[in-house]
């Protein structure tokens, strides 16, 4: 990912509508999990934001290749591990964390596969892995290029990754289904523009615009009444897509 989007997350985590909202969903979904003494792992940590409210739970490790995300990490996160690594091969001993976050991961990993192996093998019996990653190509925009997104997701092929790695898929939905129209409407567009702006760079989701101000409430109240139909239903489309799998608690452990 592009270094300058690292500092751009540092400084909207705390309080851009997106992650607080991503972190709300977070907690609804793994609050099974959610007990005194649990170890997490934070694949993929960025700045830390996402994963540290985490520790008031139990030991957090914040896992990232990058230097500079782990930086943040180091001087703003002190609750949290750092740890420098790579998300196919975790210097993590087998069976031993109890939730596995991946927020935005596998959409930057070559190997997915391997990756999600990689989950799997360093889950608890009755451990869980969240995955919320960027859902469908159709989407893909200028953000996906600058951040170095590989590829976009559909729930099923996220299911097929946890099924093969040994994993039971407890949820499948897609999240953020408000922003799908206004998604599709700026991907198409810079699809036609494209050739027009091909000696400039692409542009971050988070860089700042004046609509901000009028849109931030609105998605706030968008995203809270997603929550309650969430509460109830998955949703057929969005532009996340998100599973919840599980290790088995009991019988053989799969590989």
């Amino acid at each position: 990912m592009d270094s300058s989007e690292y500092h751009r997350i540092a400084q909207a985590e705390d309080h851009h509508w997106w992650y607080v909202s991503t972190r709300r969903l977070l907690r609804e979904l793994l609050v099974e999990t959610l007990q005194p003494g649990i170890v997490s792992l934070d694949v993929g940590a960025g700045p830390g934001g996402n994963g540290a409210w985490l520790a008031q739970y139990g030991p957090v490790i914040a896992l990232d290749y990058e230097p500079i995300a782990l930086e943040y990490v180091r001087t703003r996160r002190p609750e949290l591990v750092p740890l420098q690594a790579s998300a196919v091969a975790l210097p993590i001993a087998d069976h031993s964390v109890d939730l596995v976050l991946a927020l935005t991961v596998l959409y930057h990993v070559d190997d997915d596969c391997t990756a999600v192996n990689e989950f799997a093998r360093v889950l608890r019996p009755g451990g869980r892995v969240l995955f919320i990653e960027p859902a469908f190509n159709v989407l893909h925009r200028e953000h996906d290029v600058l951040t170095h997104g590989i590829r976009r997701y559909r729930t099923g092929d996220l299911e097929r990754l946890a099924v093969n790695a040994g994993l039971q898929v407890t949820r499948s939905t897609y999240a953020k289904s408000f922003l799908f129209p206004p998604a599709a409407v700026i991907a198409g567009s810079q699809r036609i523009v494209k050739r027009k702006r091909a000696s400039q760079p692409p542009r971050s989701d988070l860089e700042a615009r004046r609509a901000d101000r009028i849109a931030t409430p609105i998605m706030r109240k968008l995203a809270e009444l997603e929550h309650h139909i969430l509460r109830r239903i998955n949703l057929p489309f969005g532009t996340s897509a998100v599973v919840v799998a599980q290790r088995a608690s009991t019988g053989l452990l799969q590989p």
